[in-house]
């Protein structure tokens, strides 16, 4: 049976299948994520009608609740475009030579591929092996130390020292395009990047092409190696590509190293292409003129995977709708009856609340970043941001809470909230994450996330209204509405505690 897009469909639709009594703000929640997960916006993929239509649905409830118009020239949008796919064209080339005098060439698509982030253009040059290309002065850690690479090809691994774990103290730093811009800013004219042999449990795989979509290309050419391209460019240099690693892992710092005889010319043949989405933005302004200029921001990705495709774990997800209930309708229904119990309190909200559905969170929180880019309130007057991301299944009372080690204030302001509740908090220091306070937290704001965890439907299809836990949705908000009119009015703003909160 297909889903209503409609509210009333949505509510009526609900009085046929829940067999238990939800209060009001549950029939609201429901109804909201019913309509954000519906049939009829197809997943609601970034750059496509199907977001524009979610979007307009938060638009026309914000404008519902009472919230002020707080996008871009009186509208509640933020537009931007991002690249949302890159098309690689006939004359992508590789070859290679290590000892050999006689290069090797390589296939597209099977021994190599571009990133999704290259540039355009030829290459071609002396390469240097810069261990997993990380720059963390965080950690006192930095892959470049002692070697020039200006000019040169730079070869990296991908991940970091302690391997594929997103527990690992160098897990912020990981990412392709900080390793593409950290190259970039040294000099290099090209980025290669390769799987380790002795990084465990990851296997030998390209990199799938969409896996970054962006505002623009990393300005240099990057492409993603099979292991045996990487190993041939040791050949001559005394050593190998799994002793080369094996130098870093085991002492924990970089060791990086010249490869004299190897050398690398490559054509990147890629062709973006740009789509467009918004960000959606309401303002509930706070009622003390001393104040009411600095924001409380709480927002969530209203944004999924659409009709399967790059992001997806179903095992052949071409065109099933992901409906993304949780992740993140949830979300966004939170932030929409939040903003409800708040209106009514107007009169005594201190500083403004700044709620906001960003977009193309899935793409890699490009509506989050593009806003603490250009902000369309002072980045400076942003006291605070809490995110919502995948809050619909409470199970047990428990809820994770991230990035209370970002401020001072937040572990007695949260446990205070939750003396109402009663929720089982499991707190998480770091402000770092996949979700879109992780882009605050780099502009140096304090950050709260909220997640009541994962689960076997997480990206795929079969994360569905009916799996909503509703009740515990509402327990969660109990939590949050406290957390929320505690920051808008306390007497200081909460001090930021910055990346010695990130060290394990």
């Amino acid at each position: 049976m297909k889903r209503s897009f409609t509210l009333a469909a949505a509510l009526l639709s609900l009085s046929a299948t829940t067999a238990f009594a939800l209060t009001e703000a549950g029939k609201r929640i429901r109804a909201d994520i019913d309509a954000l997960s519906s049939d009829e916006l197809n997943g609601r993929r970034a750059g496509t009608a199907d977001a524009d239509r979610a979007a307009a649905y938060v638009e026309s409830a914000f404008r519902r609740i009472g919230l002020l118009p707080a996008g871009v020239r009186g509208t509640y949008r933020q537009s931007f475009d991002f690249v949302d796919a890159v098309d690689l064209g006939p004359k992508n080339a590789l070859a290679t030579s290590g000892s050999a005098p006689i290069g090797r060439t390589w296939s597209v698509g099977t021994d190599y591929r571009p990133l999704a982030f290259s540039a355009a253009g030829t290459i071609e040059g002396d390469v240097v092996f810069a261990g997993y290309g990380i720059v963390a002065k965080e950690l006192s850690y930095d892959d470049y130390q002692g070697i020039d690479v200006n000019g040169k090809i730079v070869l990296v691994l991908r991940y970091g020292p302690e391997g594929a774990d997103p527990k690992s103290r160098f897990w912020p730093y990981v990412a392709l395009r900080q390793k593409a811009a950290a190259a970039r800013e040294r000099g290099a004219k090209a980025l290669l990047v390769a799987t380790g042999p002795n990084t465990r449990d990851v296997s030998d795989d390209l990199v799938a092409l969409r896996t970054d979509a962006s505002f623009s290309d990393a300005g240099l050419v990057a492409l993603s190696l099979k292991r045996p391209v990487a190993e041939s460019l040791f050949g001559g240099s005394g050593t190998t590509l799994a002793d080369a690693q094996k130098a870093v892992d085991e002492k924990g710092r970089p060791a990086p190293l010249a490869l004299p005889k190897a050398r690398v010319s490559a054509v990147a043949d890629v062709t973006p292409r740009r789509s467009k989405t918004s960000n959606v933005l309401g303002l509930l302004p706070g009622a003390d003129p001393s104040r009411n200029t600095e924001f409380v921001v709480v927002g969530a990705h209203y944004d999924h995977l659409g009709l399967g495709g790059a992001g997806s774990l179903e095992e052949k997800p071409e065109g099933k709708i992901h409906h993304g209930a949780d992740d993140n309708a949830s979300g966004v229904a939170g932030v929409l009856e939040l903003a409800r119990s708040l209106v009514p309190m107007r009169g005594v909200l201190k500083r403004s609340i700044l709620f906001v559905a960003f977009g193309a969170e899935e793409e890699g929180t490009l509506g989050s970043l593009h806003f603490t880019k250009s902000p369309t309130v002072p980045l400076e007057s942003v006291v605070a941001m809490v995110n919502l991301d995948m809050v619909g299944r409470l199970r047990d009372d428990r809820l994770d809470v991230h990035g209370v080690g970002t401020s001072p204030a937040w572990k007695p302001l949260l446990a205070k909230a939750n003396e109402g509740p009663g929720l089982k908090l499991a707190l998480h220091e770091g402000g770092f994450g996949p979700s879109d306070h992780a882009t605050f937290f780099a502009a140096r704001r304090p950050v709260l996330f909220l997640f009541t965890g994962n689960h076997a439907d997480y990206h795929r299809a079969t994360d569905t209204v009916e799996k909503i836990n509703v009740d515990g949705l509402e327990k969660v908000l109990r939590f949050l509405a406290p957390v929320v009119t505690g920051v808008a009015n306390g007497d200081e703003r909460p001090a930021f505690a910055g990346p010695a909160a990130e060290k394990r």
